[in-house]
């Protein structure tokens, strides 16, 4: 039985080395408008490439929960030339342990993370499909076929974003938060850091093929904000082990100029709209 006073075994444990093991899907990328991009990207973070990448995946040994399937889309970034890696916009989630993966990242790292209302991720032979639902609109559809790439001149770099059979470090990005409520009643973010979570993955199984994707937006989830322009490619892979090892504070930011980032991916608009 639990009880409402956490023993000091749970405490200790709580969120320790977050992983996501035995985690599989799909990876994608896809050229977009630079300029469309640029703006969502907040300084001060550079864009590396006007290219989004992004996953439908499913996670199947969490150590913090019960399974679920997760959808993700990123840019590539730098900060100072110093450290390469991804900036997420939206993150979204579905399946029994759907709850605690989101309130793991949101709560836990800053992570942009909602519930869909669903999200399919199923292969049969050299095909694949993936669709992600929210608020009744199918907002990502995917379609994959293993062989080449739509862009080949791509496949090193993708290959070089999970290569197989070795330990790999990746770096994400994140606006780091909390919330305060003023006397008037009003909520204001406050203690905003720009931080890189660093994980290590182990990649086991990559098969690259074709990308056809389609976006849609919903009241809530604006992914064609960044419109498909020029599919690169697509590959069904399989991370052996994931785990988030380190979080590095980089520098504080101004809360006003933070918070257009912080609202969206984290909340629906009834939170900033009368």
């Amino acid at each position: 039985m639990t009880s409402y006073y956490a023993s000091d075994s749970a405490v200790k444990q709580f969120l320790d080395n977050p992983s996501m093991n035995d985690q599989g899907g799909l990876a994608f990328a896809y050229g977009t408008d630079p300029a469309a991009l640029a703006k969502l990207v907040p300084a001060p973070l550079k864009l590396a490439a006007p290219v989004v990448v992004g996953y439908v995946v499913k996670m199947n040994k969490p150590n913090f929960g019960p399974a679920y399937l997760e959808q993700t889309l990123y840019a590539l970034v730098s900060y100072k030339d110093k450290l390469m890696g991804a900036y997420p916009f939206e993150l979204l989630l579905a399946g029994p342990g759907a709850e605690a993966g989101m309130v793991a990242g949101r709560e836990g790292a800053g992570i942009p993370k909602k519930l869909a209302d669903d999200i399919q991720l199923t292969r049969d032979g050299n095909t694949a499909h993936a669709s992600v639902t929210r608020h009744g609109t199918k907002v990502l559809d995917l379609n994959w076929t293993a062989g080449d790439i739509n862009e080949p001149s791509f496949l090193p770099q993708f290959a070089q974003m999970m290569p197989l059979n070795q330990a790999v470090e990746m770096n994400s990005f994140f606006i780091n938060y909390d919330l305060e409520q003023a006397q008037d009643g009003s909520n204001h973010f406050i203690n905003t850091s720009l931080v890189a979570t660093q994980m290590t993955s182990f990649t086991d199984q990559l098969e690259p093929g074709k990308l056809d994707l389609t976006l849609a937006s919903s009241i809530d989830d604006p992914l064609n904000e960044l419109p498909v322009l020029k599919p690169l490619g697509a590959g069904w892979y399989h991370f052996k082990t994931s785990v988030m090892h380190n979080t590095l504070h980089l520098e504080d930011l101004d809360p006003a100029k933070a918070a257009p980032y912080l609202l969206t991916g984290r909340f629906d608009h009834e939170a900033y709209t009368k």
